[in-house]
């Protein structure tokens, strides 16, 4: 069964000018049609964005059947990160990610989570990891021990998926780079910032069941971040 996974930092609904309309975001998605999509910086009823729930209403624009998983309240609302499906989605669960000891190095630290989503690909479960790694080093390190937790108990086929913030050889993702395989093994598709990319920290990670058909990003300022899209085939 082959299937298009995607993960995306929509930077609120903001494209590389920071004019914020969510239809950036939804007309990519729309375009490349994924089969499920792991959705990055995520608002709901902020005062910046007003009443808007942003992951209900990229459902909406998408014909997608969307999960929200809230990290922090900002600006009288929630932010977090979503995921959107248009497989049967069976069971959902957030795994907030421990936070580390504060210090000096915490001055963009927030709290952070691993949204788990297990979804129906013809007669097959599959199981769906969105996240969105912290900054700082210490945020990553739990971030991954968090991840490889869960790994432990995982009989799926899995996909890991989002904003790491964070390069392959940054030696705080070193292990859960080990534990699972990236769909990207050979090739240096950046992804950050979108118009003139110099780092890749959006990932689509996998383990057991998986071939990888295709990767690409897309040259597309709809938001800070380039999309990176894959093509699978499930075994």
């Amino acid at each position: 069964m082959k299937l298009t996974a995607m993960t995306y930092n929509i930077f609120s609904g903001r494209n590389l000018m920071r004019d914020l309309n969510l239809e950036h975001a939804a007309s990519v998605i729309r375009q490349v049609q994924p089969d499920f999509a792991s959705i990055n910086e995520v608002r709901s009823h902020t005062e910046d964005i007003g009443p808007v729930d942003q992951a209900n209403d990229l459902g909406r624009l998408t014909g997608y059947y969307p999960v929200f998983a809230k990290t922090i309240n900002v600006l009288g609302g929630e932010y977090g990160i979503a995921f959107l499906s248009r497989l049967p989605v069976l069971e959902t669960q957030i795994i907030h990610i421990p936070d580390p000891e504060q210090s000096s190095e915490y001055k963009h630290y927030e709290h952070r989570c691993i949204l788990r989503c297990v979804l129906l690909a013809g007669d097959k479960p599959i199981t769906v990891f969105t996240t969105h790694f912290g900054l700082v080093p210490s945020e990553q390190e739990n971030a991954v021990a968090t991840a490889l937790s869960l790994f432990k108990d995982e009989t799926n086929p899995l996909l890991f998926m989002g904003d790491l913030n964070a390069e392959p050889d940054t030696p705080e993702v070193q292990p859960l780079f080990a534990a699972v395989q990236d769909t990207c093994a050979g090739q240096h598709l950046l992804t950050f910032p979108s118009d003139t990319p110099r780092i890749k920290i959006d990932h689509i990670l996998y383990r057991g069941g998986w071939q990888v058909l295709d990767v690409r990003s897309m040259d597309i300022q709809n938001s800070d971040h380039r999309p990176l899209i894959a093509e699978l085939e499930l075994l």
